[in-house]
């Protein structure tokens, strides 16, 4: 009944709010509160996410991240879980699908995004286990904010893929504050340049069954002194190596894999042809894939590898 009042009293502007952007909070179900992330990126009629949940199980932090579909209606937003990008878990993960409906209250940087949520086992077998219900609440931050999503985010080299509607003016002002500083010290310590932050395009996914995954890179073509590193999600695999006709060989083993985890091609240079080109061979026990990729010093190639159930 409360949502729906709220829904009856929004005015009649908030349809057009931006939604894009930083939000932190929890969710609760019961007398568990726990702490709940969500990046909002892209426009209206198109936009994508990423969430980050943290909840404690025998007195450790357990992190997972997982990206998010997420449709904007006339006076609410539909959140739904993606794939699971990333976790810390000492408990073995479940298959489970978070569903939310939110609705904004307020105005820029003093919105909040208020709604229920429930979960759904995907393990047909037990269908009705970890099936929860409760609410969320999330305050919008700044969108240059260094949240534990983001800064997780920035490590997997994905928040480079992130876009933001126009900040509020309260952030502008805040910006501009932030460049009059910087401008009077730059008399007196020249800044170090910044690396160009990359957009990462996700461009296979594949599904694996074995305990091991071996990895063959060669170059795509001619060889022309491409070289590139290969992260794990987030983590180094190859660093820097130049691509020749010679396969690069890497076994990762499952221990070291996720149920959903990101393979990213990293380009270290341009070679003399760009853009910077290879070949990921993929061999996943008597199944081979061949996966060619290509990036440049403003773009990332990366696929993700799911553990087949």
């Amino acid at each position: 009944m409360k949502l729906f009042l709220l829904l009856l009293l929004l005015p009649i502007h908030g349809f057009s709010q931006d939604i894009t952007g930083v939000w932190v909070g929890t969710l609760q179900t019961g007398d568990t509160r726990v702490p709940y992330e969500l990046v909002i990126s892209g426009k209206k009629n198109s936009l994508k996410g990423y969430s980050l949940l943290v909840f404690t199980f025998k007195g450790v932090e357990n992190v997972g991240i997982k990206t998010m579909d997420i449709d904007m209606k006339r006076a609410s937003i539909a959140i739904e879980d993606g794939d699971l990008i990333y976790d810390n878990y000492t408990t073995p993960s479940r298959r489970v699908k978070l569903y939310g409906s939110l609705v904004w209250v307020g105005r820029d940087s003093n919105m909040t995004l208020n709604g229920t949520f429930s979960t759904r086992s995907m393990d047909m077998r037990a269908p009705n286990e970890n099936a929860f219900k409760g609410t969320i609440f999330l305050q919008r931050k700044n969108n240059r904010s260094q949240t534990r999503l983001v800064s997780k985010l920035t490590e997997m080299n994905l928040a480079g893929t992130l876009s933001f509607g126009t900040p509020s003016s309260k952030e502008i002002s805040t910006s501009k504050n932030k460049e009059n500083i910087t401008q009077v010290k730059e008399i007196k310590t020249p800044p170090k340049p910044e690396p160009v932050a990359r957009k990462t395009e996700i461009i296979r996914a594949v599904s694996f069954h074995s305990d091991s995954l071996v990895l063959s890179l060669y170059d795509n073509g001619e060889i022309d002194g491409d070289t590139v590193s290969i992260i794990l999600n987030g983590k180094v695999l190859i660093s820097k190596q130049g691509l020749t006709a010679k396969a690069i060989t890497k076994t990762v083993y499952a221990s070291d894999l996720n149920d959903s985890s990101v393979l990213v091609m990293y380009a270290e240079n341009l070679g003399r042809i760009p853009p910077n080109t290879g070949l990921l061979v993929l061999q996943d026990g008597n199944e081979r894939y061949q996966i060619r990729f290509s990036g440049d010093l403003q773009n990332n190639s990366a696929i993700i590898l799911r553990r087949k159930r």
